[in-house]
């Protein structure tokens, strides 16, 4: 990689990062100044980096990696805050989905979009909807969060919304991970169909 500002020398790097640190520099500004020492050999190893610049090596790993994201979702974050936590989050979507799809829902994303809102459209391939039904991910854990609008309607229905998860579930095939819904259509909603009916009936023996 071509470097407009090549570092020559520890003192030249250590100055330069004492200046971006002095700036409040974002994570990506660090992580990509961390990425350009590796690349110019100024020193040869994350390891390295951090015993000589004093900060810990799990910061300087999570802003290299947070550097090493694909162009695609540096771009969208180019004027975003970003945190530790959306750092885990994309690159757990660039893992599963890979560079190429992931690069692909990046170009859903308007300029408008919050990161929340972003992370919404990588993690579902699909345009925010003001309004609509929107699946997050939680940065750092786990877990899906679901944003309803009138979320009161909803409650009744829970079982019917757990039977059609439960059937995308069952028919999982990792070649489509993330994208379950479309690639097995006709196999999932005959079957979440069959599945809210048994939910209807459980609730008709309750009452």
């Amino acid at each position: 990689m071509r470097h407009d500002n090549p570092i020559c020398s520890h003192k030249t790097a250590i100055a330069r990062h004492n200046e971006l640190r002095a700036t409040k520099a974002s994570l990506l500004e660090q992580g990509k100044f961390y990425v350009s020492l590796l690349e110019q050999g100024v020193w040869p190893s994350q390891r390295a980096i951090a015993t000589a610049l004093g900060v810990s090596l799990s910061q300087v790993s999570r802003m290299v990696a947070a550097a090493r994201l694909p162009i695609a979702i540096l771009t969208l974050f180019a004027n975003r805050p970003l945190s530790f936590r959306n750092v885990v989050t994309l690159q757990t979507l660039t893992q599963r989905l890979g560079d190429v799809e992931v690069t692909r829902r990046a170009s859903c994303v308007t300029n408008d979009c919050s990161v929340e809102e972003i992370v919404s459209v990588l993690t579902t391939g699909r345009e925010v909807l003001p309004g609509g039904v929107k699946v997050r991910m939680v940065p750092g854990q786990k877990y899906f969060r679901l944003d309803v609008p009138n979320f009161e309607k909803m409650i009744p229905r829970i079982a019917e919304l757990e039977a059609i998860v439960d059937a995308v579930l069952a028919t999982y095939n990792s070649r489509h991970l993330l994208g379950a819904i479309p690639a097995t259509r006709d196999a999932v909603f005959p079957r979440a169909l069959g599945k809210i009916e048994d939910a209807h009936m459980r609730q008709s023996r309750k009452t």
